[in-house]
């Protein structure tokens, strides 16, 4: 793996420990593939040393930005690379922004894992979140994090006070804290996830009500639930029954509102040459699959994020409890860039609110990559709708008048599967739904995008 290489400009060995779960290591490198000892080196000269200037007589570049030359800091878990500081932004609010976006107004957050303490951090970006509950079994490795790896977990740069138009309002519920986990809307609990969860929203487990069968009231239950425990690919004798265990899995259900959503990192994605997920390395995805579905999720989606700085694009999930929460997964671009300024905490320093996640970048995340399409058309039996979408005519797939019949034979009154990248990528509801929930022609669709660069032009003139 990365730590044993050799051809590393730097590598520093922060801690190496064995908690009650797992060992620990973090090491701080510099890998020669995207920066040098040299240009770090250089990062540090002053303006009073003479090698710090160029030809022509200016200071480096590197001195100027330091911060781009500091050297990476990698989270291991058991040998297993899990995180890291230069790619750690694009991994975590990609997980996180997504799922909070497609809820409309998302209170109450749990989250599975995420020990390092950056999924925290992202959720309390939110000036909605009044609650946000982190289950992680290994306290030791939160306090590794704090140590070691803090940029993770800060929130010093989070600005509490929100503008609702008319002049600056504290938010009460945001107080200024230093890190993320002393934020007093944050209730971490180091405890077994299965257990918290079906302890609290079990048909068994919960004490709530007068009945016992695991009903909570609607206000005690979460908006949005994010999943960012261990990889199934990396550890499948830890985390397969996680994944496909339908007593947690209906216990998630329970938890979630009406309007809830589901969120998960399931590792590195499905490649093009790669079985069916179902007779691969990855079962436990289609096992998570089929339990959500089994437990009555009426929507699930996958999409991919490339740069979490891992060796390959990684695979998230989402999963909606109710189709009407699914619809927001659609909004364009401009909506999505409102809701980030209406929703998202300033920053201190007045950097943008987030890094890396924007309006351009979700509309990548709706439309599922070509390659789970085919791999999933890779099952057996092939699922019905790879053959009658795929290569079709995409009126003819939902059934459009003026289609080719021999096309459209036998697709009305089939049952939309509640996951399928084939539809995703093929279906003109689905691809029309960006601009509202109406199907419209070709045609309609130029002359709108007509009228509009006319009206745009006519402003500006």
């Amino acid at each position: 793996d990365m730590y044993r290489r050799h051809d590393l400009d730097r590598k520093v060995l922060l801690v190496s420990e064995q908690t009650s779960f797992q060992h620990v290591d973090i090491v701080e490198m510099i890998d020669p593939r995207y920066s040098s000892l040299g240009s770090y080196e250089r990062s540090f000269l002053s303006d009073d040393d003479d090698e710090n200037e160029n030809e022509n007589n200016m200071l480096s570049y590197e001195s100027q930005h330091a911060e781009l030359y500091r050297p990476d800091k990698v989270l291991f878990l058991d040998g297993v690379q899990q995180s890291t500081l230069i790619g750690e932004t694009e991994y975590h609010e990609s997980l996180v922004h997504p799922a909070m976006f497609a809820h409309p107004n998302p209170k109450r957050v749990a989250i599975i894992g995420g020990g390092e303490g950056a999924t925290l951090r992202e959720v309390l970006r939110h000036t909605t979140v009044e609650k946000a509950f982190m289950i992680e079994i290994d306290g030791e490795l939160v306090e590794l994090c704090k140590r070691y790896l803090p940029e993770w977990s800060s929130c010093a740069d989070i600005d509490d006070t929100v503008d609702f138009g008319g002049g600056i309002i504290m938010n009460n519920a945001a107080a200024e804290s230093e890190s993320c986990f002393d934020d007093p809307r944050a209730n971490v609990s180091y405890d077994d996830a299965f257990k918290w969860f079906i302890d609290n929203y079990g048909e068994e487990g919960s004490d709530s009500d007068d009945n016992n069968n695991g009903t909570r009231k609607e206000e005690e239950k979460m908006d949005v639930i994010i999943m960012d425990a261990l990889d199934p690919d990396k550890f499948v004798e830890i985390v397969g029954s996680l994944y496909k265990d339908n007593q947690f899995v209906d216990a998630l259900f329970r938890g979630l509102t009406e309007e809830g959503v589901f969120v998960a990192q399931l590792g590195e994605t499905d490649g093009l040459e790669d079985p069916a997920v179902e007779n691969g390395a990855l079962k436990d995805k289609a096992n998570m699959m089929e339990a959500l579905e089994s437990v009555g999720f009426k929507s699930m989606h996958v999409y991919d994020e490339g740069h979490p700085h891992f060796d390959a694009p990684w695979n998230f999930l989402v999963a909606f409890k109710d189709e009407k929460s699914r619809a927001n997964w659609y909004k364009s671009s401009a909506q999505i860039e409102i809701e980030i300024h209406k929703r998202i905490h300033r920053r201190k320093s007045g950097k943008p609110p987030l890094r890396y996640f924007d309006g351009a970048t979700m509309m990548g995340y709706q439309l599922t990559p070509k390659a789970q399409q085919t791999v999933y058309c890779r099952k057996e039996p092939t699922p019905w709708e790879c053959d009658e979408y795929v290569g079709a005519n995409p009126r003819a797939a939902i059934g459009e008048e003026g289609a080719n019949k021999n096309q459209s034979v036998g697709i009305i009154g089939r049952r939309r599967p509640v996951y399928s990248p084939v539809m995703e990528r093929n279906s003109r509801k689905v691809l029309n739904s960006r601009g509202g929930n109406e199907a419209v022609d070709d045609s309609t669709v130029v002359a709108r995008l007509s009228s509009t660069l006319q009206e745009t032009i006519g402003k500006k003139l």
